[in-house]
């Protein structure tokens, strides 16, 4: 088997869920689905269910809890409610700290601001170089693009879903606005007709739309509209999923790379676009150390079925499950250690 070599990727989304909802993800089992899925670098994010990182003192138990426990590199987004500004000079200068994180819009977790003001008063608290990533659409996603103008905030818009935030992304850009953009490949792969037959496994937020968007999306991630995928791993057991209210997201770290080469296969990118979208464009927007002597190798050739082998995450299910994607992770080093040989952890 001829396998080509990679930088170990990075994930700057992802939601391990330690502390506070350790049943269906933590930093050993979230760190090992990154790992089998070729990602070396992962960014935790901060809205964990009864114990949001908004205080120095629950980013400190995080990265604590990171340390002993993840078997790759775990960096941090920290939180606000509004109402914790007064912590960001200490946490902005903290090394482990990638970036802010805004709820503007519904999502799962107790930190949304919906005031404009709060949010006014966030965006000219952090005066920092490292970028405010938020969660927004529509006329919240502008609201905050003319803040991040108005304080020269860098602004990471996570997870764009629409057409319509496409385009508010590429006027913004166009005027040299510092705004970049992440895509998840739950909406770039799945359908209408998957989200019907999915229920409640393809509840995310945003909302997976229809061919029109899907279409618009692929275009920006081609054209450099988008500037990076993330997974947005949201691990939720089989259990929650199955409630009449669920909660949003699905686990994504150990299928973006496979769904990437599939997009290969099917000439919609090339080899070179992800190393752009997993590792040269989250390296310089979130300014990430490097991994010395590290690297994954995969056969982009080779196929293989999502699932077949199990999961690493707890939840132990993925939306794609039985699909048929290529370019697994055989080997993954980090720093000289061999974490992943012959497709399995070691």
């Amino acid at each position: 088997m001829s396998l080509t070599r990679f930088p170990g990727f990075i994930d700057v989304h992802v939601h391990l869920r330690e502390p506070g909802a350790t049943n269906k993800e933590d930093f050993t089992s979230g760190s090992r689905a990154a790992v089998k899925g070729g990602f070396t670098y992962v960014l935790d994010m901060p809205n964990n269910p009864g114990a949001p990182t908004i205080t120095p003192e629950r980013l400190e138990e995080k990265i604590r809890l990171a340390g002993q426990k993840a078997i790759c590199d775990v960096g941090f987004h920290y939180g606000t409610d509004g109402h914790n500004v007064n912590t960001f000079p200490t946490v902005w200068q903290n090394p482990y700290v990638y970036g802010l994180k805004a709820y503007c819009d519904h999502t799962t977790g107790e930190l949304l601001i919906e005031d404009e003001m709060q949010l006014e008063h966030v965006f000219k608290a952090w005066n920092s170089e490292k970028p405010i990533l938020v969660h927004g659409q529509g006329e919240t996603l502008s609201t905050c693009i003319e803040l991040a103008q108005t304080f020269a905030r860098r602004l990471h818009v996570c997870h764009v879903a629409t057409k319509e935030d496409v385009e508010v992304i590429r006027e913004a850009k166009k005027k040299k606005q510092l705004v970049t953009a992440g895509i998840t490949l739950h909406h770039l792969f799945l359908s209408p007709a998957d989200v019907k037959r999915l229920g409640n496994f393809a509840l995310v937020k945003p909302e997976i739309g229809g061919k029109e968007d899907q279409n618009i999306l692929w275009e920006a991630l081609q054209d450099g509209t988008i500037d990076l995928v993330e997974s947005d791993h949201a691990p939720h057991t089989k259990k929650e999923k199955k409630r009449t209210s669920p909660p949003f997201g699905v686990p994504g770290l150990e299928t973006t790379l496979g769904l990437l080469w599939k997009a290969v296969h099917e000439g919609k990118l090339e080899q070179a676009d992800i190393i752009r979208l997993l590792y040269d464009n989250p390296k310089k927007i979130f300014n990430i150390p490097d991994q010395p002597a590290t690297y994954i190798a995969l056969d982009p050739k080779k196929p293989y079925v999502v699932g077949h082998d199990g999961y690493e995450t707890k939840c132990g299910w993925s939306p794609f499950d039985g699909w048929e994607l290529y370019g697994k992770a055989e080997t993954v080093v980090l720093r000289g250690k061999t974490l992943v040989q012959a497709g399995r952890l070691v």
